[in-house]
């Protein structure tokens, strides 16, 4: 709303409420008119017309001939005694509208239900919405809307489909939070609002207790959850509406969800890769495109994915992933691709650093925390690899990148001596992604240890089909192989045993 030439901003209702009263100038217009007219098929109370009231009237100020812009009228409503004037606006030329796709990532997260709460944790709903719009602001390519307009919602039974028309989002998030005996219970459904269709719903129960030290954890939790849906749902509806223009951003979003939406695989890689290069022709100055270049290129080297034609190095992922940190520093996604490349590279002391600073910018970035077990795990401290992987699986249980975490974990087993941990672990990987090649060298490995010869020499067979087919050829992709002895001989040995042929 334009205003003594400046612009102010208005809730959506109380928007509405404007309108209603100008549409009618110096007449009265009832409560009940204005209830049905600003929050039609919502059950609202009295209290909410006069919060609507107040804020309008503090926005408009007051008028010194009249005392005030809304007259209240005693036991009948209120009344705008305003001067109101009708104007034909001149048709202007029409302006192209802006790329679509970051609006369609837009978020909002209703104020969550309070569903019994005892008086002393009655504070949590509001609490636990400022944490999520918070971490929902630091991942990258989603909007999420302020948590004051969200708090305007509170006690609102406002459907997600008005809500979305309202703020102009796609994806509204609906929840509630209770309490069972010594226990808090927290419910959400990620909905898009366009299709009213759940995406996801999560159900988190916590002690009460320790509210404190877990608050953080849940919240990483749901917005690890909800950005992995939006972005993968987001992506296949660009894609279902057909080849048509695509920006750059579009282009790196698509290539993101196959990268971390979509098990780990050379037909993933390679649509990744060629969406990724596009998005890099189209704008070299967009971090998040160098970003999933880099990461395809790592993959490839990695794991042999890359066309014959072509000569990918590593130099090349990380000389990449560097040019992404320094165009987006605050992208947790570039960081984190750095820190892969410069682990398989042997700068661990850098990986570190690098993938700390990741979570730095965003504690619910499960990945990080995940390959920080193959960086301990590297640098010879395999205890300290479970706590990471397990902190990685708590803020994302069913992330596509999980193989990668229990593959640290399964390392980490062996090397401690525990065999039967780390079939088990392996086994998980394995489990999580069949074409995730590096947890059937634990596999092998510990099955072969425990007597179970025939479940290793299936495991083997496995791995000649994938690029570690040789003890050569595991030697050059995983470097712990070449510096944790007795260790690593050991294993490798264990490994030609088994059937692995040495080139």
């Amino acid at each position: 709303m334009a205003l003594d030439g400046r612009t102010v901003k208005l809730q959506p209702r109380t928007m509405r409420l404007l309108v209603a009263l100008a549409e009618r100038p110096d007449e009265v217009c009832s409560s009940q008119d204005l209830h049905e007219r600003v929050w039609a098929g919502v059950v609202v109370t009295d209290q909410s017309l006069y919060q609507a009231i107040g804020e309008l009237r503090a926005v408009l100020k007051a008028d010194d001939a009249a005392g005030e812009f809304i007259a209240t009228v005693p036991r009948k409503g209120y009344r705008l005694v305003a001067p109101v004037r009708r104007v034909l606006l001149a048709a202007t030329p029409a302006v192209p509208s802006a790329p679509q796709a970051p609006a369609a990532r837009k978020v909002a997260v209703l104020p969550f239900r309070d569903l019994g709460l005892p008086q002393a944790l009655s504070f949590l709903p509001e609490t636990l919405l400022g944490g999520l719009v918070l971490e929902l602001s630091r991942q990258p390519g989603l909007t999420t809307i302020a948590r004051g307009t969200m708090l305007s919602y509170r006690g609102l039974q406002s459907s997600p489909r008005r809500v979305a028309e309202e703020l102009q989002v796609r994806y509204v998030v609906d929840g509630a939070i209770s309490a069972m005996g010594e226990r808090l219970s927290i419910s959400c459904d990620l909905i898009d609002a366009a299709g009213d269709a759940v995406l996801a719903s999560e159900s988190i129960d916590v002690p009460a207790a320790d509210w404190s030290d877990l608050a953080q954890r849940v919240v990483g939790r749901l917005v690890r959850v909800w950005r992995l849906e939006v972005l993968d749902h987001s992506a296949r509806q660009a894609v279902a509406g057909g080849p048509g223009h695509a920006d750059a951003l579009e282009l790196a979003m698509r290539a993101w969800v196959e990268l971390y939406c979509r098990p780990q695989n050379r037909e993933t890689n390679d649509r990744a890769w060629a969406w990724a290069a596009e998005a890099v022709r189209h704008d070299a100055s967009l971090g998040a495109a160098w970003n999933v270049l880099a990461f395809c290129e790592f993959r490839a080297v990695q794991y042999d994915w890359q066309d014959p034609r072509t000569d990918t190095r590593l130099a090349d992922a990380l000389a990449h992933a560097e040019r992404a940190t320094a165009l987006s520093p605050s992208d947790p996604d570039a960081h984190y691709t750095l820190g892969l490349v410069l682990l398989i590279s042997g700068d661990y002391v850098r990986a570190r650093a690098t993938l700390h600073h990741c979570l730095e910018i965003s504690t619910s970035y499960a990945p990080a925390w995940g390959l920080l077990a193959l960086v301990v795990n590297a640098e010879g401290h395999p205890e300290q690899a479970f706590e990471l992987a397990e902190r990685a699986l708590a803020l994302s249980p069913r992330e596509p990148l999980r193989a990668v975490w229990h593959w640290g974990e399964a390392c980490a087993a062996s090397m401690l001596g525990r065999e039967e941990e780390a079939l088990a672990y392996a086994a998980r990987g394995i489990a999580a992604n069949p074409d995730f090649p590096s947890c059937y060298l634990v596999a092998v490995v510990a099955a072969r240890r425990l007597g179970r010869h025939v479940e290793a020499a299936r495991f083997v067979s496995v791995l000649q089909t994938t690029a570690f087919r040789s003890i050569e050829r595991v030697r050059q992709r995983v470097n712990a192989f070449s510096q944790h002895e007795p260790w690593a001989s050991a294993f490798l040995a264990d490994l030609h045993a088994a059937g692995l042929p040495e080139r």
